[in-house]
């Protein structure tokens, strides 16, 4: 009988275990979110959309390394901070409050190395005929 009540109280405590914990993952969210908030085509403007996302970055995220062909980028961070990586120019801290602009063609990628959630509000003028973004292989110098 105590045999069957240990091992009962082993398997309950072994489910609760699983179901809390199995909520405290959810509960963190994906590594990344990003919606899109506006894409407007420049009447004023030939060929040139606009278009508007805000992004939640959780700890450890890491974009590939990528560019926006012919597409110009503006990241701005208003919570936590990031950090940005841009051929070019090197790696740079951004800190809620601040922005930093990427040329069209430029590979880059942006991180989260932090412990906190980050969230970013990105800009992006581009050629309404091209992909948003595209991946590239890493250079050999590049290392994070």
């Amino acid at each position: 009988m105590r045999y069957a009540m240990t091992s009962a109280a082993v398997f309950i405590v072994g489910i609760l275990v699983g179901v809390l914990s199995g909520k405290w993952a959810h509960a963190q969210g994906a590594p990344y979110v990003t919606r899109e908030v506006i894409e407007t085509r420049l009447n004023n403007v030939p060929g040139q959309e606009l278009l508007v996302f805000e992004s939640t970055w959780q700890p450890g995220f890491r974009l590939p390394l990528h560019v926006h062909p012919n597409g110009h980028e503006i990241t701005y961070v208003i919570e936590g901070e990031q950090t940005f990586y841009i051929e070019g120019v090197g790696t740079k801290l951004v800190k809620a409050g601040e922005a930093i602009y990427t040329p069209p063609n430029t590979p880059h990628y942006g991180s989260n190395l932090t412990d906190k959630p980050t969230k970013t509000v990105v800009i992006r003028l581009k050629d309404i005929d091209k992909p948003i973004m595209v991946e590239v292989k890493p250079a050999a110098f590049e290392t994070k």
